[in-house]
């Protein structure tokens, strides 16, 4: 049965020849599909197959006007770039001489004495997240001091990752992931320019997804715990990914102490998801 998104791309071939060639080449991409997509939406029932078979379409040469390229292309649609990379702030003088200090009260091993600004003096040195209450940022300050200098892949090695997330990750996951890296970004377009210089292995915890309220578009807050290869990421540093592109490349997810748990927290976010999905659609059919 010709399914609805198919039935309203043939209604354009009335258009004009290139519309005929793009249903054309859509057939194709669906027929070449090598069925990854399909595991992906049973993890994910927020996974748009249609648009994961929409981008396999750059791989084929589509002649389009300049302007209509510049329409429909979407930031990160070639599914290489996965993430930007933040600058850290410099610190005022005022903060530098804070920072003087919370230092020497770590190194006393006090750390339960910072004191909420001091904690965030810490955290932005690094640039690091500055959200939560003092028990919470004393816990990312104690933690980042632990993966720090190597201690980030003692605490989680390798061999730890032993579970494929098939399109399905949540918040809570420490999950391991290779990405390619690029020279040069545009942040107008929030994509890649140029080849990749090479690539880096990710290991991080998920600590935040959400929907966007514009486009519904699925995006991963991750905090690094250790990178290596090309240009890695420093420990703690956060790290923002697109939905789509985390489910494009192969990561590994290690196993939570309560996996009946896991299964609570991927029903939230399926029910958050379910009415992102439903909200894109109508946004899409205005």
């Amino acid at each position: 049965m010709e399914t609805e998104s198919r039935r309203s791309l043939r209604a354009r071939e009335n258009h004009g020849g290139s519309e005929v060639r793009e249903v054309e080449d859509l057939d194709e991409a669906m027929r070449n599909t090598d069925g990854s997509a399909s595991e992906e939406s049973e993890g994910d029932p927020t996974y748009d197959v249609l648009e994961e078979t929409r981008l396999s379409l750059s791989k084929i040469s589509i002649k389009k006007s300049r302007k209509r390229f510049s329409e429909e292309k979407e930031p990160d649609s070639d599914g290489e770039l996965v993430s930007m990379d933040l600058e850290v702030p410099e610190l005022n003088q005022k903060e530098k001489k804070c920072f003087e200090k919370v230092k020497m009260i770590i190194q006393d091993g006090q750390l339960e004495k910072l004191k909420v600004d001091e904690c965030k003096v810490y955290l932005r040195k690094y640039g690091l997240r500055l959200i939560g209450n003092k028990d919470v940022l004393i816990a990312r300050i104690r933690e980042h001091l632990e993966v720090m200098d190597g201690g980030g892949e003692k605490r989680y090695p390798i061999s730890s990752f032993v579970f494929d997330c098939k399109g399905d990750a949540c918040t809570g996951d420490v999950v391991m992931f290779e990405q390619n890296v690029y020279d040069m970004y545009s942040i107008a377009s929030r994509s890649a320019t140029g080849p990749p210089c090479g690539t880096r292995t990710v290991v991080g915890r998920i600590v935040k997804e959400s929907y966007g309220a514009a486009k519904q578009q699925h995006t991963f807050t991750i905090e690094v715990l250790w990178s290596k290869g090309e240009k890695p990421l420093p420990p703690m540093h956060p790290l923002l990914i697109k939905g789509r592109n985390l489910y494009r490349i192969k990561t590994m997810r290690q196993k939570w102490d309560d996996e009946v748990e896991r299964k609570k927290t991927l029903q939230e976010k399926h029910s958050r998801g379910f009415v992102a999905r439903c909200s894109r659609e109508k946004r899409i059919e205005m």
